[in-house]
């Protein structure tokens, strides 16, 4: 790992011959300056000519953890650059200014999964039926409870229903429905999946993502021009209240909407088989350094249920930990949060109410995974799928 900062440059690594972190620095002066100033419990500098990097020391990966705040609190400064032109001076600016010369206008090298290709959606492209498209988001938590909006002023006799909204110039389905979620809810959700079907408005065409958010972010007292207090509510609590609309069109839309969420959630029970989200666990990127796996596999309403609340391990003997979100299950081994699988799923084109596997993603990080091999990896997420989220709880 490479850290710039405005009193040095480090490159740390963990050498083969012991638990330590070993830090690197060209100068002297920077690790005197890492350890007064934040690091007091590590080594003395040493020097190490003949190397790229001359001087090093080393210390304890929880003295590094414990540093790292406090190095965070001192990004006090609007320009970096400028920083360090008055902290180590120019010359030490004008060979940073090279390094982010070379990264400007860097590609997209390692993609991630989202969902901001039609092709992943279940929906047909803007067609001439004459109504506008709108896009919102289902949002539920863990226990399968969805967060209601209260409609300021019941207007349009409106009491409660859904964040949604028609797109912004340039934006896509999926940026429209989380910007009209945090607009109309203050929520910043994830997305999961694309609610299959198309729930006709008196004048827009609509479509949904669900979504969760972490309930502690959730502000039920919140209120803006347009929502006047959120609530989160079961499924029979969620039918009562959209049911206190008097505009027949929307509350017939909103009930459909309700009905599509819990048959993609199914029936599980929530306290036996929790909704899983990536920050239930440690995890880590997945790597660039992947290939593509052949696995095929049709999944029914009530596995994509199972499928869709992932796995959160009781203990590390389990050895997985699991989350669906923008449309890819993510595996991730629970020890050490290596990501393994990335597994795509969309709507099954032959059945509906079916989904299928699009692609298969998996990690095949040399220092991650040194001795993977196709056909046990193929065998090893049969495996986990088959016996560990379509096995009951």
């Amino acid at each position: 790992m490479w850290i710039f900062t405005s009193f040095g440059f480090f490159s740390i690594v963990r050498k083969t011959d012991g638990s330590q972190l070993t830090i690197r620095s060209r100068t002297h002066g920077d690790l005197v300056r890492l350890k007064r100033h934040y690091l007091a419990e590590a080594g003395e500098p040493e020097c190490d000519t003949g190397t790229d990097y001359p001087w090093r020391l080393r210390c304890e990966e929880d003295a590094l953890a414990r540093a790292m705040p406090r190095i965070i609190a001192d990004v006090t400064y609007a320009n970096f650059k400028h920083e360090v032109s008055q902290t180590t001076g120019p010359a030490r600016a004008k060979r940073y200014e090279k390094v982010w010369s070379a990264l400007h206008g860097m590609p997209e090298d390692m993609p991630e999964a989202g969902l901001t290709d039609w092709d992943l959606l279940p929906w047909q492209k803007p067609d001439s039926s004459g109504k506008s498209p709108a896009y919102g988001g289902v949002i539920v938590d863990s226990r399968g409870r969805v967060l209601l909006r209260e409609v300021a002023g019941h207007f349009d006799g409106y009491h409660w229903s859904f964040a949604k909204g028609r797109p912004d110039p340039g934006e896509s389905p999926c940026e429209t429905a989380l910007r009209e979620v945090r607009e109309e809810t203050g929520v910043d959700a994830t997305v999961l999946l694309p609610l299959p079907g198309t729930f006709g408005g008196g004048t827009t065409r609509n479509h949904y993502f669900l979504m969760t958010a972490d309930p502690q972010s959730v502000r039920e007292d919140f209120s803006s021009s347009e929502t006047s207090g959120l609530r989160w509510a079961t499924r029979t609590e969620a039918q009562q209240l959209i049911g206190q609309t008097v505009n027949a069109v929307g509350r017939t839309r909103d009930l459909a909407v309700l009905q599509a969420t819990m048959d993609l959630l199914g029936d599980q029970s929530a306290d036996a088989w929790p909704l899983a989200r990536r920050t239930d666990w440690k995890t880590r990127p997945f790597p660039a350094k992947r290939t593509a796996l052949e696995y095929q596999r049709t999944f029914s309403p009530a596995e994509m249920g199972r499928l869709l609340r992932g796995y959160i391990p009781q203990d590390m003997d389990t050895k997985w930990f699991v989350y669906l979100e923008d449309g890819a299950l993510h595996w991730h081994h629970s020890w050490t949060g290596i990501a393994v699988f990335r597994l795509h799923v969309r709507p099954a084109q032959a059945m509906a109410g079916h989904w299928e596997v699009q692609s298969v993603e998996v990690n095949r990080h040399s220092g991650q995974r040194p001795h993977a091999r196709t056909d046990e990896d193929l065998s090893l997420l049969r495996l986990a799928i088959e016996g560990l989220l379509l096995a009951e709880p």
